[in-house]
């Protein structure tokens, strides 16, 4: 009997998990893009499950406001319209007090934004003083950049026929010039 002798052919092979990325440049970044790819396809997919789930619920929540707002009790309803009545009440007597303090100082109603008594005082004191501390606006003539006379003017002023007429030419050079004041 022959004896056969067997050799040992096998070679080491190392196996590569699944993820695992090739090690040539081209090839490599091929897999990455795929993989980039991919990623991006299952979050818009997630995404998009969201979103659909976020619209049922908001749905399911519509119809469940709907449902509570059906089981209240008539005193309950009673509640809420008094509420609603109460705030309008109170915003009327802000704005009344403000139209009221308004008419009191003469000054606009809408440089008034305060909702009581002592925030509307303040406001009225402040634009008081602003007022007081303001330049009458100039009706005679303003000495321009050259020691020139440039003429300001009155909307009150241009009102009466005959200062116009008397001052007309100097008040059209005025209007050119932006120099009409209220």
């Amino acid at each position: 009997m022959a004896e056969e002798q067997t050799t040992d052919t096998t070679t080491s092979t190392t196996v590569q998990p699944a993820d695992a990325k090739p090690a040539t440049g081209a090839e490599s970044t091929t897999t990455q893009d795929t993989d980039w790819q991919a990623q991006a396809e299952k979050w818009k997919a997630l995404s998009r499950q969201n979103e659909a789930q976020a619209k049922a619920n908001a749905e399911k929540a519509q119809k469940f406001d709907e449902f509570q707002e059906s089981q209240k009790t008539e005193l309950e309803k009673a509640h809420d319209e008094a509420t609603k009545w109460q705030n309008q009440y109170e915003q009327a007597q802000k704005q009344a007090l403000r139209a009221e303090t308004a008419a009191k100082h003469q000054l606009p109603l809408e440089l008034l934004t305060g909702g009581t008594s002592d925030e509307l005082d303040a406001q009225v004191n402040a634009l008081l003083a602003w007022k007081a501390s303001k330049p009458a606006a100039s009706s005679g003539p303003d000495m321009g950049q050259h020691g020139e006379t440039t003429p300001t003017f009155t909307r009150q002023q241009i009102a009466d026929p005959d200062f116009y007429h008397a001052h007309r030419a100097d008040i059209l050079k005025a209007q050119q010039a932006g120099r009409i004041t209220a």
